[in-house]
């Protein structure tokens, strides 16, 4: 079901996640309705999930918090943790903007005469 997701568009991958969801909430012996109120969202938001995939952030977290799938939810978008040396180099890269907008900043300030 997943595979050859880089090919496909972003309307199909959308269509499948709403299958997985259906499937998962059928599986969990779910009707749209309990799943609804569970998540504290409208029927008609699960079935529009359902059929196009198509949801709010906030929802997914709800409906995924519902399934016990929030940890792995939220694992996909964990950083990793940076050496000293990439911390080093991103202050660095900081500063150096800093320092830059303010070398702006001073060349075009209006004059008091």
């Amino acid at each position: 079901m997943l595979e050859n997701l880089v090919e496909k568009a972003d309307s199909e991958i959308l269509a499948e996640f709403g299958n997985m969801l259906k499937h998962k909430r059928i599986a969990a012996n779910l009707t749209q309705t309990e799943l609804a109120k569970a998540t504290g969202i409208s029927k008609d938001q699960v079935s529009v999930i359902e059929r196009t995939g198509k949801t709010t952030l906030a929802t997914l977290v709800a409906i995924s918090r519902k399934f016990g799938l929030l940890q792995q939810l939220l694992t996909v978008y964990e950083v990793p943790e940076l050496t000293p040396l990439q911390k080093y180099e991103i202050e660095r890269k900081i500063a150096k903007i800093k320092k830059k907008r303010n070398r702006v900043r001073h060349l075009w300030r209006w004059c008091k005469d």
